[in-house]
């Protein structure tokens, strides 16, 4: 949250500069990191003679989820018969992911919890000229665990599919009975799972082909052309589940604008900035300043929870504004109210998290925080009085940005790729004041950070402005399609 014209972006610097330090000491596990490394170095450079490999499996009861170390050839990757799984399931399609490669698979039957199966691949080959098949004997052991990793039973009448609105099969939502943290492998198929507001929502809308604004160059210039984009890793969040108790919050400052509790707070709650730094989560919980946010998400009952300057004290948990989202709503805050960010928007739906990086896809907005706004909003934001100056040439908040169609990414490593192809596709949107040109992600140990350094060499100049649609425009409007 900006509040009324304030930045509060304290010991977020420190953070990012020992990220990168704690990775050389083995903050990436060592055989993750060697596997990719190929691809990090390699890049998509022609005549490399080493074949695809498979870096990993993810598995539901219906969907298979295989990971190569370098681009795959669609035709080929997207044949059922290039793959196979022991013992005895058939794959009846196959389905090449945005960043080239993963590939997600369908069984021909579902899956069994607690057994282990093995993922032949033959004839997939990567993208050179010529290509480089896959090695004979290609395959990966992999076992779909029960619980979280796998799909409920069946009920006697099939449910309806679920479609996100990516066009990506959502798999069955994972029952879990305790508070799952943002970095556990245990929340990558709950968010996996989830629609994050409605297809139809702002922070889901394909912008790629909307029009420029007239006046995007000088606003472009105002923020920093020549300045390079930066990738923040600070916005963490715990996934709760829905019985999760409640309790009350006190809050110390925005009153007038905060949605009434009780709230279902678990003591392990992360604030802002825990998972990078080296203290105990119990110390950050009660030391230190900054924006301190604390974000629930709820995938159950579909809401969202979110704190600005939280802290627990021997008291109880107190925070200076709390803010309830509805997941299945596109409703808004009302007009000139702010959030826990300064645009009165939420924070969780624009942060870049691990699990998009590794299926190959991020499918939304990214939240962009610049240092210098005007004093206006752009729907969906609703906070106008965050803004510092009147000059129509600095951006608003709601701004959205979108990366030049003409930029190449080609190159960009493999957690990089999506995050670049989501700038094109869903832009991002100017939420807060801070950092310019700062992107939002989840300070979670499996991104390799070296790969996220590809996406700081872009700079501004990359980057145009474009004439965002109203509530009642673009997907939202009358007759549009869902």
């Amino acid at each position: 949250m900006g509040g009324y014209g304030t930045s509060r972006r304290r010991g977020l610097e420190s953070s990012r500069d020992r990220w990168p330090r704690t990775r050389a000491a083995g903050f990436i596990p060592v055989m993750r990191f060697r596997a990719l490394a190929g691809a990090v170095l390699l890049g998509f450079a022609a005549q490399d003679p080493a074949p695809p490999e498979i870096v990993s499996v993810r598995a539901t009861r219906g969907q298979v989820t295989v990971a190569f170390s370098k681009p795959v050839e669609k035709a080929a990757a997207e044949k059922p018969e290039s793959y196979s799984i022991e013992p005895g399931v058939k794959v009846s399609a196959a389905s090449r992911g945005m960043d080239l490669r993963t590939v997600t698979l369908t069984p021909s039957t579902p899956l069994d919890e607690g057994k282990g199966y093995a993922l032949i691949v033959t004839g997939v080959t990567d993208c050179q000229k010529p290509p480089v098949p896959v090695a004979p004997g290609t395959r990966k052991e992999f076992t779909l665990l029960k619980g979280i990793m796998s799909a409920p039973e069946a009920p006697a009448a099939a449910p309806k599919a679920r479609v996100n609105h990516a066009g990506r099969p959502l798999p069955p939502l994972p029952k879990f009975k305790a508070p799952v943290m943002f970095n556990a492998p245990e929340a990558d198929d709950i968010l996996d799972a989830m629609q994050v507001f409605p297809k139809d929502n702002p922070w889901n809308e394909d912008i790629s082909k909307l029009p420029v604004h007239t006046d995007s160059d000088r606003i472009v210039r105002n923020v920093g052309a020549d300045t390079n984009i930066h990738v923040d890793v600070s916005e963490n969040f715990i996934l709760i589940p829905p019985d999760q108790p409640k309790v009350d919050v006190k809050i110390t400052t925005y009153k007038d604008v905060s949605d009434k509790g009780p709230v279902p707070m678990p003591d392990n709650a992360p604030i802002q900035g825990w998972g990078i730094e080296n203290e105990t989560l119990e110390h950050i919980q009660r030391v230190g300043d900054g924006d301190r946010h604390v974000l629930l998400v709820d995938p159950h009952n579909q809401k969202l929870y979110e704190f600005y300057q939280a802290r627990r004290t021997e008291a109880g948990w107190e925070a200076s504004i709390a803010v309830i989202w509805d997941f299945t709503s596109n409703k808004t805050r009302p007009k000139n109210w702010t959030s826990a960010d300064a645009a009165g928007l939420a924070l969780f739906p624009g942060s870049i998290k691990f699990h998009e990086l590794d299926r190959g896809r991020v499918e939304h907005a990214i939240r962009l925080t610049v240092s210098k706004t005007r004093r206006a909003c752009i729907w969906p934001a609703t906070h106008t009085y965050a803004g510092h100056t009147d000059d129509p040439y600095f951006p608003a908040m709601g701004q959205r940005f979108r990366l030049k169609a003409s930029v190449d990414i080609s190159k960009m490593p493999k957690q990089a790729m999506p995050v670049a192809v989501a700038l094109k596709k869903y832009g991002m949107i100017v939420a807060d004041n801070g950092r310019d040109w700062d992107l939002c992600a989840t300070p979670d140990r499996r991104i390799i950070y070296d790969q996220m350094r590809a996406l700081h060499k872009l700079k501004g100049s990359d980057f145009e402005v474009v004439v965002t649609t109203g509530e009642k425009e673009g997907p939202r409007a009358a007759g549009a399609r869902p």
